[in-house]
């Protein structure tokens, strides 16, 4: 994880340097370290896929077997995409399943029966030499929630007490505090539940949120700042407006009720059209009509990327799975 604002210093094993001299993964005696980052620039935005990323930072399975679990965790904090990963879906569940899936250091990590005690020790580290609530605290906390993790930490009460200050409600781990409902409608005046999440994100972990994500995706464009108030599928279906305070987990209904209709063929995305990424659980906004040869490497849409900021880009250059697209048009 790695960005301007932000020294990661989780003692030594946290504390080792970048080296960009080529485009795979490698390990030496100093520790783990990616050749290829959102901090080499110019060859990181060749990357015109969030696929061809993932491959990019792929780490081979005699390296990860070499690795400590110290190592491992490094590999992990460092992983090019991680705060795109676990921040920009609807809950940090689903962005920890992805990240599993995507992140061979992450998978590996899984596998390690001291996990949870390894990301403890580094949460205790990092809460000891940081001043205030930054978002390396947050990242460690949500790793240390996922279950196959969780499992593995001998004393909980005490992994509880420090996490409870960084997660919420949808956190296994953490203590339960409850949202509050609410519900919109749809503009057939169907009925959609709604959650109130409130703001639970510092304004450094905003700001290095912000940064993060423009860092890792270079090619879109930043339009406002991260916040949990809302999601994409609020922003895309209920109010596109910044002081929006629904987070909708399901938008459903606005499809199946009458209210839109759809379209599978993308040259029928006009201005103001949704978009739903069937197998990404994402919708947005086209803000460019698409044009005869439309793709998803062409259309233009604006959307918000789970608590992370509002941006404007091709609807393929996202976190999400843009392999079955659909357009909505209002009726």
């Amino acid at each position: 994880m790695k960005k301007k604002t932000l020294t990661i210093s989780l003692s030594l094993l946290l504390a080792l340097s970048i080296n960009f001299s080529g485009q795979t993964a490698s390990a030496n005696s100093k520790g783990f370290k990616y050749q290829l980052t959102p901090e080499n620039k110019i060859e990181w935005s060749k990357l015109k896929t969030k696929r061809e990323m993932v491959e990019a930072s792929k780490i081979s399975s005699t390296e990860l077997n070499n690795m400590s679990t110290e190592d491992l965790i490094k590999a992990v904090l460092d992983y090019p995409l991680l705060d795109s990963t676990i921040y920009l879906f609807n809950s940090y569940e689903q962005g920890l399943k992805v990240l599993e899936n995507e992140s061979s250091a992450f998978k590996a990590l899984l596998e390690r029966n001291d996990a949870g005690e390894k990301l403890l020790e580094a949460l205790n580290k990092n809460l000891e030499l940081k001043q205030g609530e930054s978002l390396d605290q947050l990242s460690i906390a949500i790793l240390l929630s996922d279950k196959t993790i969780w499992g593995k930490v001998s004393n909980k009460l005490d992994a509880q007490e420090k996490m409870d200050k960084y997660l919420s409600s949808e956190s296994d781990a953490s203590t339960r505090v409850a949202y509050t409902s609410a519900t919109v409608q749809t503009p057939k005046g169907s009925i959609v539940p709604v959650i109130i999440r409130g703001e639970e994100l510092t304004l450094i972990q905003k700001s290095d949120l912000n940064q993060s994500v423009q860092q890792q995706y270079p090619n879109a464009t930043y339009s406002s700042t991260s916040t949990t108030n809302f999601n994409c599928h609020s922003y895309a279906w209920y109010s596109n407006s910044t002081g929006n305070t629904y987070w909708m987990n399901d938008p459903s209904k606005y499809m199946s009720d009458g209210s839109y209709s759809s379209f599978s063929n993308l040259i029928n995305a006009g201005i103001n059209t949704r978009v739903f990424y069937n197998n990404g659980d994402h919708s947005g906004i086209v803000y460019e009509a698409a044009g005869p040869i439309a793709s998803a490497t062409s259309l233009k849409i604006i959307s918000k990327w789970g608590q992370g900021p509002v941006m404007k880009h091709t609807a393929g250059y996202s976190p999400y799975d843009s392999s079955t697209l659909t357009i909505w048009k209002k009726n």
